[in-house]
C-alpha cells in the first residue's frame, strides 16, 4: 500500500474551479486505497486531465459522458474512475496467480524455466508489483508441458499486452457461442480459438 497522500488545488485553479476541492477530497480517499504503481498512473492521468480540452478527451471518457463539455473537476473524476475500474479488473484477473517460484515448484523445474517459457510464449504471465504473475488456470497436468493444450499457440497468435491476453482468454466471446476461449481450448477446439486469436490481434 502506498503512503497516505494529500492533494489540493492551486489557488489559481481553485479560483477558476470552485468545486475542485470537494472533488479532490473524494479523489484523495480513493487514491489512498491504491498500490504505489497504481497511484503513479492515476496521478499522471489526473495531470493529463487538467491539461485536456474537449477536443483531446480520451475516447473512454467520451464513451462514458458523451461529447458534452466537462470542467476540470469532472474530467479528473471521469478519468480516475476509468483507471480505478481498470486497476480493479487487473487485480481480479491476477487474483491467486502464481509467482515464478511457485510455477517452478509446480512443474518441478528450475527457477529460471518459468521465465524462459514466458519468453518463448509457452506460459502466460503479467508483471505486477515488480514480479511476474502466472494465472493458475493455464496449468493442466494432462496437457503438453503442463499447460492447457493449445494455449501456447494462442499466446503467440495474440499480439496484445499480457493483461489483454489474460482478459481475452477468460471472457465470454460471442464468436465462440458465448463460451470463453479458455473453455473452448479445454474442449479441444484449438484451431477455432487460434484462428479467432489471429483475427482479433492488433499489430
Amino acid at each position: 500500500m502506498a503512503a497516505a497522500v494529500e492533494i489540493s488545488a492551486t489557488p489559481e485553479l481553485e479560483a477558476r474551479e470552485p468545486s475542485i476541492q470537494t472533488a479532490l477530497r473524494r479523489f484523495e480517499a480513493r487514491l489512498n486505497t491504491l498500490q504505489t504503481d497504481e497511484l503513479e498512473a492515476v496521478v499522471e492521468a489526473a495531470t493529463r486531465a487538467l491539461e485536456q480540452d474537449e477536443q483531446s478527451m480520451p475516447a473512454a471518457l467520451v464513451a462514458i459522458g458523451g461529447t458534452r463539455g466537462f470542467d476540470a473537476a469532472k474530467r479528473i473524476e471521469l478519468e480516475i474512475d476509468v483507471l480505478m475500474r481498470s486497476f480493479a479488473y487487473r487485480r481480479e484477473l491476477l487474483a491467486g496467480a502464481f509467482t515464478a517460484s511457485q510455477v517452478a515448484k509446480l512443474l518441478h523445474t528450475s527457477r529460471q524455466t518459468p521465465h524462459d517459457r514466458l519468453a518463448s510464449g509457452t506460459l502466460l504471465a503479467a508483471m505486477d508489483q515488480g514480479a511476474f504473475r502466472f494465472p493458475i488456470w493455464q496449468f493442466d497436468p494432462d496437457g503438453e508441458n503442463g499447460v492447457v493444450s493449445g494455449l501456447p499457440a494462442v499466446i503467440r497468435a495474440l499480439h496484445v499486452s499480457p493483461i489483454a491476453k489474460i482478459s481475452w482468454l477468460t471472457r465470454a466471446n460471442p464468436m465462440l457461442d458465448g463460451e470463453t476461449p479458455l473453455s473452448c481450448l479445454k474442449a479441444g477446439q484449438v484451431d477455432r480459438v487460434v484462428a479467432l486469436a489471429r483475427a482479433v490481434s492488433i499489430d
